[in-house]
């Protein structure tokens, strides 16, 4: 396995808060949503959280530093208590998903202002902001398998919400099922193939 070998400490460095930044922002965005439909178990779970870190899945972290895409840590919902029943997860989880892929375009509008910082400092922001792009890149179609752990995972608990206690077995399984197919290189590099679509500076 040479990938850590591939990948310098910069890269690693960029990598990680690459990483913890698209896990907070996509988290805050789900629960957010949940909540102004009228889900308010994630709030209640600490997940409308200015701490990135209650957003963190550790595995999520590690294939994100390897395979710059990754998945926050699974968020809970209450399909019966919100305004739209059932339908209201499949609308949090495609809502969430798709506003965290209008946040690679966002992130272009960065670069100009990080060009009026110092040379260093500029060069630090740019590559965090390309990591960042290419992390939520992948991790966006990523999470759009309807896996347990994953994103698009939580509309099972509107499918089965009787299976409540039994949901973290089955993230579980789901994440080292998604964790060993890209470990073994069955799912391709996302990030790259999204990223020119996504993001106005991947067009030119």
């Amino acid at each position: 396995m040479t990938l850590l070998r591939d990948l310098s400490m910069s890269d690693i460095v960029s990598r990680i808060g690459a990483v913890i930044l698209f896990a907070w922002l996509h988290g805050v965005l789900l629960a957010g949503l949940a909540r102004l439909l009228g889900d308010r178990r994630p709030e209640f779970d600490g997940r409308l959280s200015a701490n990135p870190f209650v957003q963190l899945s550790p595995w999520g972290l590690a294939v994100g530093v390897l395979f710059a895409m990754g998945w926050a840590r699974p968020l809970r919902y209450e399909a019966g208590s919100n305004r739209l029943g059932r339908w209201c997860v499949v609308a949090v989880v495609l809502g969430g998903l798709a506003l965290t892929a209008l946040l690679v375009p966002a992130a272009d509008l960065l670069r100009p202002l990080a060009l009026l910082l110092p040379q260093s400092g500029a060069y630090v922001v740019l590559y965090v902001v390309g990591q960042f792009q290419l992390v939520a890149a992948g991790s966006v179609l990523l999470n759009l398998l309807p896996v347990p752990g994953l994103t698009a995972g939580g509309i099972w608990q509107a499918v089965w919400p009787e299976q409540g206690r039994r949901l973290p077995r089955y993230q579980a399984l789901g994440l080292a099922a998604v964790t060993a197919a890209v470990v073994a290189g069955l799912v391709p590099a996302l990030g790259g193939m999204a990223l020119p679509y996504l993001s106005f500076v991947g067009r030119v």
